[in-house]
């Protein structure tokens, strides 16, 4: 069986004795090729080609970026994507179950190998990429715009750099208060303004150390997107929300927020450019964006 590591060099959990002990695990079982990434979006092009040499699996060892890159490529072929957590919040890796360990999540990644055991889930879509368990649009993806921006902050503080450029990008920029986007859904009803709007395709939006962010705690990857969608508010009361995010296992009960369940696909629109985000990745500006919900889209083993 031939199989393909895919690692990123400069993941945040990950070091090279933790890369070396898991290839060498992976050597025992499959003919394995080893591939660091070397820049953004080099992982897909990288996948891509071995699905192309007929490569049986593929490991991706790194955070949630080098995740969602190695699926562009996998998405609807019958590869199976061996998931290992080597970044800071591993929201795919953890929301399929795995260990936040990248030792332990090979051993049962090589487990499912052997037993021949494959998890089929869905995936979602926004604007034709790919995303396994979250997208944003609005808000939350400027503040991973912020992020991505601040690469040397997000080094020091980790998932803290999220929460203080949240919160400097909710105070600094009065734009953010004012509801913009409107959601069509497939049946053609429109609703809206909101200013921010948050997709699940599972569970939970992230993690803040050991505790679930469960933003769309009903999203399922065998079931359709859940959205999410939270209209003019105050600091106070955003504040309420984010405190029920992370202390409810239910959807938020507040008369600015909305929630829709296991939907097939919908619109968004602004007459401004927006940030979208996949999976935790800036991925541009958008007036529009198509989402839809793709089933038995990835083989896992997990």
């Amino acid at each position: 069986m031939r199989a393909l590591l895919v690692f990123n060099p400069n993941a945040t959990t990950t070091t090279d004795t933790v890369r070396e002990v898991i290839a060498s695990a992976l050597r025992s079982e499959v003919d394995l090729d080893i591939e660091p990434t070397k820049q953004r979006g080099h992982a897909t092009h990288i996948v891509a080609g071995a699905v192309h040499e007929g490569v049986d699996a593929v490991f991706s060892l790194g955070g949630d970026g080098t995740a969602n890159e190695v699926l562009q490529a996998l998405a609807g072929t019958d590869v199976a994507m061996g998931i290992i957590p080597g970044g800071g919040a591993n929201v795919l890796a953890r929301g399929l179950g795995l260990p936040n360990d990248p030792v332990a999540a090979t051993s049962i990644a090589l487990d499912r190998l052997r037993s021949g055991r494959r998890r089929m889930i869905g995936l979602g879509q926004a604007g034709g990429r790919y995303f396994g368990f979250n997208a944003g649009y609005g808000f939350d993806a400027s503040v991973v715009r912020l992020v991505e921006q601040n690469a040397n902050l997000k080094r020091r503080l980790r998932q803290a750099a999220f929460v203080y450029l949240a919160l400097r990008g909710w105070f600094s920029d009065r734009d953010v208060h004012v509801p913009i986007i409107d959601l069509q859904l497939s049946n053609g009803a429109d609703h809206g303004p909101y200013g921010i709007v948050i997709v699940g395709n599972g569970n939970p939006y992230t993690f803040l150390g050991q505790r679930p962010m469960q933003v769309t705690p009903h999203a399922a990857f065998d079931k359709g997107l859940d959205v999410t969608a939270i209209g003019r508010v105050g600091t106070v009361t955003l504040l309420r929300i984010v405190s029920q995010v992370f202390t409810s296992a239910g959807h938020v009960s507040n008369r600015h927020v909305h929630y829709w369940h296991d939907l097939d696909g919908f619109t968004v629109r602004s007459p401004h450019l927006l940030p979208l985000q996949v999976d935790g990745d800036y991925a541009g500006e958008h007036r529009e964006v198509v989402f839809r919900s793709v089933p038995e889209a990835l083989t896992v083993l997990a």
